[in-house]
């Protein structure tokens, strides 16, 4: 089941790319559950600027933590990104 989601980059490795400054955040629908080896892809619901695309997809996630607290964290190749579900 899609999730309603915010998600939130908390940190780029150094030395790679920077495609959003550290703490751009996304919300929208997820378009499927994070899945390593997969992109991330979320359907916008909130356009931080103009020209910003429908879809927002991460790199293919390498690892996903659950925190103890009900946080995820999703590790890409480059970049760490905090999903809060906020609805469904």
């Amino acid at each position: 089941m899609a999730e309603r989601v915010r998600v939130r980059k908390v940190g780029t490795r150094d030395g790679r790319p920077t495609m959003l400054d550290d703490g751009h955040v996304v919300e929208g629908d997820e378009l499927m559950t994070p899945t390593p080896g997969e992109p991330y892809s979320v359907r916008r619901t909130v356009i931080e600027h103009e020209g910003a695309p429908p879809v927002f997809a991460t790199s293919p996630v390498r690892a996903v933590i659950n925190g103890s607290d009900g946080s995820i964290v999703v590790v890409t190749d480059n970049s760490r990104y905090r999903v809060e579900v906020i609805g469904r």
